[in-house]
């Protein structure tokens, strides 16, 4: 059964929806540089249960943060995860890692699985908060010794109350001579979110979100093998082609859902 990952409450379903320096490749690099003594640090963010009146439990959210753990682990990172934590608590993690020294990581990692809404909005356990606030908190200036480095977000939640039906279509198949430089503040930052703006989200009470489980699915098969961005265009047509909503209500019934990526990556990227 299907449901959306937002604000509304509809009757249970079983898918619901949902002075540091930095070590960086030289300027000229075409991959970044991913043999630092350590993989990184990844955070998961994961929220199940929120204050009364404020969002409906997220039923299987604790199959997306283990699913997640097990394959970040898998690739290498030291994993941490908080259970439903106040925003102050998020900002104050945040804040903690963001002043760490990552000179010897390879890059750093944040998933967030909660509810979501219009134009960034995430809910905490007791509020919501904007997805920048989390990604400006890594930027050049902040985190100085990630500059230069990879920082990839995952966010699972709904981004509005639209509903995606989806659409029939036919098969139409058959250099090194500078070591420092200049990059933008938030140059080398991947988001990829669970759905477009405006719309849902979907997630399964008891497998997890459709987002989630294809990216785990894709990374344990290829993060060895692929480039970063053409193993989560595989995520993109998995969860567009490979996944539709079932619920008993008609409004939810047989919808789509597509991820999104903004990426500001200035390097291929190769685990």
């Amino acid at each position: 059964m299907s449901e959306p990952d937002g604000l509304y409450k509809p009757q249970a379903n079983r898918l619901e929806i949902d002075s540091q320096k930095s070590t960086a490749p030289l300027a000229d690099d075409e991959f970044y540089h991913m043999r630092h003594r350590n993989r990184g640090i990844a955070l998961i963010f994961n929220h199940l249960i929120f204050d009364q009146m404020l969002c409906k439990p997220r039923r299987g959210t604790d199959h997306d943060r283990d699913n997640m753990e097990s394959v970040l682990k898998m690739m290498g990172f030291h994993v941490k995860i908080y259970n439903d934590y106040t925003c102050d608590q998020i900002m104050e993690t945040l804040d903690i890692v963001s002043k760490m020294d990552h000179s010897n990581n390879d890059c750093l990692v944040v998933t967030i699985l909660s509810h979501g809404g219009r134009f960034g909005t995430i809910y905490a356990t007791d509020r919501p908060y904007n997805s920048n606030d989390v990604i400006h908190k890594f930027s050049g200036t902040q985190c100085p010794s990630l500059a230069g480095k990879p920082k990839l977000f995952f966010i699972q939640a709904c981004r509005g109350e639209q509903a995606d039906s989806g659409v029939r279509i036919h098969s139409d198949s058959p250099r090194r001579d500078q070591e420092f430089y200049t990059i933008p503040n938030l140059a080398d930052i991947l988001i990829m979110f669970s759905t477009v703006e405006g719309y849902y989200a979907w997630r399964d009470t008891q497998n997890g979100s459709w987002f989630i489980q294809s990216l785990c699915k894709m990374l344990r098969k290829h993060y060895k093998t692929r480039e970063l961005l053409s193993i989560l265009t595989l995520v993109n047509r998995d969860v567009a082609i490979g996944y539709e909503s079932d619920s008993i209500l008609p409004k939810f019934h047989k919808k789509k859902q597509m991820c999104c990526i903004a990426s500001m990556l200035t390097r291929l990227l190769r685990f």
